[in-house]
């Protein structure tokens, strides 16, 4: 029986305005840039910036999947003025981006802005599986870090020959992370995603 794989080119980079690119903070849908991130599941980040005196800030509820397609949500709480407020939940994609309980300030009546995207952590797989082998395909001067929610799983050196394949078979527990130091080329078989309350 095969096995699933991600494909991981270079290392993951944050997008701070990757699904809602700046815009007035409202109650109700924002329209969004783009419905993923570039590869694996990300946490959701916003971030607002005041005009004159600041609104009362609300809340956004994120709704999407995650890497097995199930369907979750996460409620984010504005923050102060230039402040990022990252979720928890890893994200494969959003399908909406929902305000509430903002209130324009009873000054000005400016409205305070705001942009919504994704940060550097990247995974994989999610829940519990199996990570099965890292295959290099392009060399890169950079280390490959693999970890699970338990800690480091294995540390590939830098400058790896192409081709080279690293087999592991263990169990991954919570998410699997496998990240690029730089422009790494990697190939990473492993399991679904899979609920955490699966049993291997």
């Amino acid at each position: 029986m095969g096995h699933p794989y991600t494909h991981v080119s270079g290392a993951p980079t944050a997008d701070d305005n990757g699904y809602v690119i700046l815009v007035d903070m409202k109650v109700g849908d924002y329209n969004l840039a783009a419905t993923y991130p570039p590869f694996g599941a990300r946490h959701v980040t916003c971030k607002r910036t005041i005009t004159d005196t600041a609104d009362t800030g609300g809340t956004l509820l994120i709704t999407g999947t995650d890497l097995s397609g199930g369907t979750i949500s996460e409620t984010l709480t504005v923050g102060a003025d230039g402040v990022t407020v990252t979720g928890t939940k890893l994200f494969a994609t959003v399908s909406k981006v929902t305000g509430a309980a903002w209130v324009v300030d009873a000054v000005q009546q400016t409205k305070d802005q705001i942009i919504v995207g994704w940060d550097n952590v990247n995974a994989v797989a999610t829940g519990s599986g199996t990570l099965h082998a890292i295959v290099i395909n392009t060399t890169a001067t950079s280390t490959i870090v693999v970890t699970d929610a338990q800690g480091t799983i294995a540390t590939i050196p830098a400058s790896v020959a192409v081709g080279t394949q690293y087999l592991y078979d263990v169990s991954y527990t919570g998410f699997l992370r496998v990240e690029c130091g730089g422009a790494s080329d990697i190939t990473v078989i492993h399991s679904g995603s899979m609920p955490s309350s699966y049993s291997m």
